[in-house]
């Protein structure tokens, strides 16, 4: 697969293999509600690439990775990744949409999608899907952006404006 194709595609889906100082997010550290940002580092588990026309490709792939929030603590620091999706991409415009499901330290887990829509320059991500333990009946959402790093398979999404509350 060419890096133009691979950038298109980093261009639709987000991440980057990003780890901190290894520490345990509890309930406590969480609060009600919260903002966040920070990076998530995913890499291709696999994909399968279709060439529709010489113009349209649409891909289905599966991408695992980890994740840290930029305040070294709190919401998605130290958590891994387990996500998938489809991307479009025609004329060289890519739209997407997936699911992840993501994991702490303490098995706790939450679930959502994410969506980037076709010309802009940032995606969508919301937890809203289910959760476990302190996750549970979590809703959140956050902007993120895409860097491709070379042909290697691997992006960085870096994230802004997440906020979430728990009931």
């Amino acid at each position: 697969m060419g890096e133009e194709l691979r950038s298109l595609i980093a261009a639709a889906f987000g991440g980057i293999i990003s780890f901190g100082v290894m520490s345990a997010t509890n309930a406590e550290d969480l609060g009600k509600q919260g903002t966040f940002s920070g990076q998530i580092g995913l890499v291709a588990v696999s994909e399968n690439v279709m060439v529709m026309a010489e113009n349209h490709l649409y891909i289905v792939g599966k991408y695992a990775g980890a994740s840290t929030n930029s305040s070294g603590s709190g919401f998605l620091q130290n958590m891994a990744w387990a996500c998938g999706g489809t991307t479009e991409i025609v004329d060289g415009v890519p739209t997407g949409i997936g699911y992840c499901t993501v994991t702490d330290q303490d098995g706790d887990q939450i679930s959502g999608q994410w969506s980037c829509t076709a010309g802009t320059d940032d995606c969508d991500q919301y937890f809203n899907i289910g959760g476990t333990g302190k996750y549970e009946g979590m809703q959140s959402h956050n902007k993120f952006k895409l860097v491709f790093i070379g042909s290697t398979g691997a992006f960085n999404s870096f994230l802004w404006d997440g906020a979430y509350t728990i009931p």
